[in-house]
């Protein structure tokens, strides 16, 4: 019984932490583009194609990467640097 618990715990805490980050623009669906948002490097804009700009919010600890179009670790963030 326990076991199954520790199993379940597992599989909430990997369901929240993978809904949390973003996942690049060209996995987010064919087509979509995404973009910083200039004044908070932790957030940014996400458009389907035909759709209407949402902006997101990057997971605890990371900010978005323009050059790649994800989310990765705030020090590897250069526009984070003057935080």
């Amino acid at each position: 019984m326990q076991v199954t618990y520790q199993m379940m715990n597992a599989f909430a805490a990997f369901m929240l932490f993978t809904s949390v980050t973003a996942a690049p623009a060209s996995e987010t669906a064919a087509g979509a583009v995404a973009w910083a948002d200039p004044k908070d490097c932790h957030r940014f804009y996400e458009c389907p194609v035909g759709g209407k700009p949402v902006l997101k919010t990057c997971g605890p600890g990371t900010a978005f990467q323009s050059a790649t179009s994800v989310c990765d670790y705030e020090h590897l963030v250069a526009s984070c640097w003057h935080h």
